[in-house]
Order: structure tokens, then sequence, then C-alpha cells
């Protein structure tokens, strides 16, 4: 059996004593408390707010040079052509370094955003070089995703790790709302140039912040000769397990179904519903970033989450009924204030699905149980190519519609094939996965696309 990683100070002896059923209380920050997770979190951060910027500037870039819904669902699509490689990532989480690797991460993410950047400045950049490092950049973009969620397991205690899952996912629609504003607006007053640019610096801060993480190395029993029986222990424990399935489920499902809208398909929206221009697009894509970001921190600031997973439940559906209302196309101001709410449950229902996961997986497998969870991330890029194609060919309105009814309907079937989902509790049942019920395990607290 692996062990779990090592290291030299994750959380103190006072953290491990205290209540196990503490929650973070009404500060999203105090997860920051817990060792280095503050230099995991900002690095996390940083990256993200570089990232959004992307989405939203090269969607617009390649719907001003193309004017096709089509390419733009496409460019969105290619940033996840790196999912497959998700379970191999997985079982490198769990032999390798994992600070060394969340550097290379950030350093080839730097790279990459360096050449684009050149490329802009010197008026050479085509259509087909965006796609193709957008590409390169997704092989690694995986790596980080697990990276991340196995760091945070690593130094936050069970017991406050909805609080931290919330705050990650609240740091995410809090990029979705500065990236969507300042990537929209930079491009559209100061051009693409400029707003690489300043892509470039946030990935560099990322990469300096990732410097300050302790080194944590997991011990050496998952060897090269044996990366078949690795994967294969990997996919084993998920499928004996009542919970995982499910979880995983959803994991696609959400993918597939809702979050296209807010990763490259609301630059269509926004265009073709209401004539809106960059700032204005951006404005909108804020509205649903700024519900979701409600949404994560009203579970994370709660004082204990018992079952996840029936939040995720619950969360879904109204997340895909309000996307029924989104279709029928109500005036601005009240398609705004709707995205508000349907990024309210879809914050709430990410963090369950994320702790769910992160609780149900013990220390020693942690790493390919969400290397084989980001397979369901394959949802999103199918999703935007589904819903390129449909509003191309039939209309925004009725791609929201149609997204939304297979995600109700999925939801639901769901809850009937995986009933465990609704009556068991996800609290961890591994001790080292909970730093609270040994001092000497400390670093491998239980632990989210």
């Amino acid at each position: 059996m692996v062990k779990p990683p090592h290291s030299e100070s994750t959380v103190t002896q006072d953290e491990i004593s205290g209540d196990s059923t503490r929650g973070t209380g009404f500060n999203p920050f105090s997860v920051l408390r817990y060792g280095d997770y503050k230099f995991v979190w900002s690095s996390e951060a940083l990256s993200l707010w570089a990232i959004e910027m992307e989405i939203i500037v090269l969607a617009m870039f390649v719907l001003r040079d193309t004017g096709s819904p089509m390419l733009v669902g496409l460019i969105g699509a290619l940033k996840f052509a790196g999912t497959l490689l998700g379970p191999l990532y997985g079982l490198m989480v769990d032999r390798f370094d994992r600070k060394k690797l969340q550097v290379w991460v950030r350093v080839f993410g730097a790279v990459l955003a360096i050449v684009l950047t050149i490329l802009v400045f010197t008026d050479t950049l085509e259509l087909w070089h965006a796609y193709v490092i957008v590409t390169l950049g997704s092989m690694v973009r995986m790596l980080d995703l697990v990276l991340v969620q196995a760091l945070t397991a690593d130094v936050v205690p069970a017991h406050s790790l909805h609080g931290a899952i919330g705050l990650s996912r609240s740091t995410l629609d809090g990029a979705r709302v500065v990236g969507s504003i300042a990537g929209g607006t930079i491009f559209a007053t100061l051009g693409l140039d400029w707003a690489y640019l300043a892509i470039t610096v946030l990935y560099l801060l990322a990469t300096i912040a990732s410097l300050k993480v302790t080194s944590r190395v997991v011990a050496n029993t998952v060897h090269a000769e044996s990366i078949r029986t690795g994967l294969r222990e990997g996919f084993r424990y998920v499928r004996q397990s009542e919970l995982l399935p499910g979880l995983i489920f959803f994991s696609f499902l959400i993918e597939f179904t809702a979050f296209p809208i807010v990763n490259g398909l609301m630059t269509v929206i926004g265009d073709e519903l209401f004539g809106l221009g960059g700032t204005g697009i951006g404005l909108l894509a804020a509205s649903a970033s700024i519900g979701a970001l409600a949404g994560a921190l009203a579970i994370g600031l709660r004082p204990n989450v018992s079952n996840p997973a029936r939040i995720m439940i619950v969360g879904s559906l109204i997340w895909h009924a309000l996307m029924l209302t989104l279709a029928l196309v109500p005036p601005l101001w009240l398609f705004a204030l709707i995205l508000v709410f349907w990024g309210f449950s879809g914050g709430a229902t990410f963090v369950g699905m994320v702790v769910g996961l992160l609780r149900s997986a013990p220390a020693e497998t942690r790493g390919r149980v969400m290397g084989i969870r980001s397979l369901g991330i394959y949802g999103l890029p199918l999703g935007l190519l589904l819903g390129g194609w449909i509003s191309e060919d039939i209309g925004s309105a009725a791609m929201i519609g149609t997204l939304g009814a297979i995600g109700l309907t999925a939801t639901v079937f769901a809850a009937l094939k995986w009933p465990a989902l609704l009556r068991k509790s996800t609290k961890s049942t591994h001790p080292a996965n909970d730093p609270t019920t040994d001092s000497s395990s400390s670093n491998s607290a239980s632990n989210s696309e």
C-alpha cells in the first residue's frame, strides 16, 4: 500500500487536537492557516485568473476573425485535449514529488503564454498558432487539476475540507468575474497584444507562488514497472465503491451540459441574443460567476457538511431547470439575474461533487481516483462542440434549452441509479485521510472541474 505523502510541516498539533467537526466559520480564508495551503491556493488563483482571461480573449479573437460559433466552441474544446491522460496523471501524483510536478506545470504554461505573446506583438499570429498552443497547454492542464486537489487534501484536515474546496471554487468563479471583465475590456480597448501580456504576467506570478510550496515526496511503492497495475488498482477501487461511480458520472454530466455556457459559449449567447460587445459579454459571464462564487461560499462556510452528494443532486436539479428558463430568452436584465441564481446552484453542486469524491478516496489512491474523475471533464469539449453546432444551426436559445433538458433528465436517472448518493454520508472512513485521528498523519487530510 502506498503511504501518505510526507511533509515537514502541514498541520500544527493544535489543529490536530481541535474539534473534528469544526468548520470554517464566517471567514472563507480561515483554511489558509493550514501549513502552506496559502501557497497552493495563491498559485492556483493566479493561474485561474490567467486561464479565464485567456478563454474570453481567445474566444473573441476567433469570433472576430472567423464569425463562426463552431470554431469558438472548438478552441474551447481543445483546452481539454489532455483529459484522456487523467488516470496516468493521477498515478504520477501518487508517485512523484507533487511540488516539483506543480512547478513544471506552471513553467510550461508560462512558456506557452510567452510564445503566444511574442507572436501577437510581432503581428505574426495566425489562427492555427492559437489552436496548436492551446492544445499543447491542454496536455498538462489535467495534471494541474489533479495536483491542486491532491495538494489541498495533503494540508487541509477533513473537517475543513469543504471550506477549502469552497474557497477554491469561489476563487475560480472570482477569476471568471475578474477575467471575463478584464479580458473583454482589455481586448476591446487596448487590443490582443496587451491582453496577452497581462495573461503572461499572471502565469509567471503563479509559477513563483508554486516554488514556495513544501516538497511532498510520495512513497516509492508505486514503481515504473507497475504502471499498469497501479492504474488497474485505481479503477478497481472506483468500481467497488458505492459512491464513486455516481460521483464520477456527475463529473461528466455537469461538464457536458452546464459548463459549456461559461467556458466559451457565453460569447456566442451574448452576441446572438443581445448583440453585446466585449465588455457586455464579459459582464454577462460575470453574472453567472458571481452567483457561483456565492454558492460555493455558502457551502464552504457551513460548519459541517455530512452528505455533500445530496447537495450535489439537489443543486443539479435546480441548475438545469434554470437553463430551461434561460432558453425562453427573457429581457437582458432578467436574463442576467437568472444567471446569478443559475451560477449559485452550480457553485453548490460543484463543491458537493468534489468534496464527496475526495472524502471517499483514501490517501494512497487519491491521485488515481481524481485522475479517473478527470476523464469526466471530456464532457466539456463534447458539450462545447454540441452547443456550438446547435447554436450555429438552430440558435443559442435552442442550445441552452437542449443542454438543460439533457442535464435535468440525467440527474433524475443518476439519483435512481445510485441511491447511495442520497442516503449515505461521504465522511471518510480512512484514518489516513484525516489528521484529526492521528498526529502522525497530519499531512494527509482527506480532500475538485
